[in-house]
């Protein structure tokens, strides 16, 4: 069966199921690095609001016999009753700035990945990186969604990039506050039952630091927030390779006079092409901050 048919039987299937109420619908969304998903919606008459229900993996256990489309019918059918919201957002919030201002964050992804993304939304130029922004709702029913600013979205509000950005900086580190750990600490969050051999393997290597947001999405714009990377730097003693683990966290390694930065480039080489989704790469090259000079360089 062909992609095109599967995804049009799931959406036949789960408009019979869901109602007359409801209305479902098909979308290419654009993700992270030119990845394109086909999504599902599933829209309440009373809601404008629905989570995007993504077929591709679905498609792909079904193909290889993992599931049945009886299967696939069902647990998109529970994955939308897990996550529905009885409740509409009020879009006309979007016409005004000021009503949106402090809500606005960044996020930081590849530019060359990204070539056609960047074509349509507002971004600023950070060495091979680039900053674009979200507005970030916070509801209680459903936790964290964020909506893309597009182009079109600044000439409503009449603003510049600069402007975004500036509110981007003022906002993200309240609405999104930083984390820093050390490498054991993380670790041991995911394998609590190793964390005494974990200990010991960290402790005889150079120490290692995880940085992102509490929530750990996008959380590598943290090096965007002001004075944190100086701070750090200054507090290890230290000027720092900073490592893009991927669009979620970054890896600070404190030099310590070490030349180990092409030991280092081969290492993302290798992890960005074996361990990180396609979506999830954030870049191929290493950065360094100067913590005399407190500039970034990328090596």
């Amino acid at each position: 069966m062909e992609f095109i048919n599967f995804t049009t039987i799931v959406k036949n299937e789960i408009e019979k199921r869901a109602g007359k109420n409801y209305h479902v619908r098909l979308k290419d969304v654009r993700k992270n690095n030119g990845i394109i998903l086909s999504g599902l919606t599933v829209m309440q008459d009373d809601s404008n609001i629905s989570p995007t229900i993504y077929l591709n993996a679905y498609f792909e256990a079904y193909q290889s016999g993992q599931a049945t489309l009886g299967m696939v019918i069902d647990d998109v059918m529970e994955v939308y009753e897990r996550n529905r919201v009885n409740r509409t957002v009020d879009v006309r919030q979007f016409l005004n700035f000021d009503m949106v201002k402090n809500r606005i964050v960044f996020k930081l992804i590849n530019t060359e990945k990204n070539q056609e993304l960047l074509k349509d939304v507002p971004h600023i130029p950070f060495y091979d990186l680039s900053i674009v922004f979200q507005f970030l709702i916070t509801e209680e029913n459903f936790g964290n969604a964020t909506i893309l600013i597009h182009n079109a979205h600044l000439q409503i509000w009449g603003i510049s990039v600069e402007t975004l950005y500036q509110k981007a900086q003022q906002n993200a580190s309240v609405l999104n506050p930083y984390e820093i750990k050390n490498m054991q600490e993380v670790l041991c969050e995911y394998i609590p039952d190793k964390e005494e051999d974990i200990g010991q393997a960290i402790n005889n290597t150079v120490p290692v630091y995880v940085l992102s947001n509490k929530n750990r999405l996008f959380g590598a714009s943290c090096i965007l927030y002001p004075e944190l990377i100086r701070d750090f730097a200054q507090a290890v003693g230290s000027d720092l390779y900073i490592i893009p683990s991927s669009v979620h966290e970054v890896l600070l390694l404190p030099t310590h006079g070490t030349e180990e930065s092409e030991d280092i480039k081969r290492m993302v080489q290798e992890v960005n092409d074996t361990q990180v989704e396609t979506e999830d790469v954030l870049s191929y090259s290493v950065y360094f901050f100067d913590k005399e000079k407190k500039s970034f360089a990328i090596l």
